[in-house]
């Protein structure tokens, strides 16, 4: 994987990240994280 292409995955996920971040920001954080953690 070049340089390049990593920086751009980068920055593709720092920005899908933030959409989310965006978009469920109404969402109970706790409720949230529990339900990441009962995924694993």
């Amino acid at each position: 994987m070049s340089t390049d292409t990593r920086d751009s995955l980068a920055l593709y996920i720092i920005a899908a990240a933030a959409i989310l971040v965006t978009m469920f920001v109404d969402v109970d954080l706790g409720r949230l994280f529990q339900a990441l953690l009962s995924r694993f």
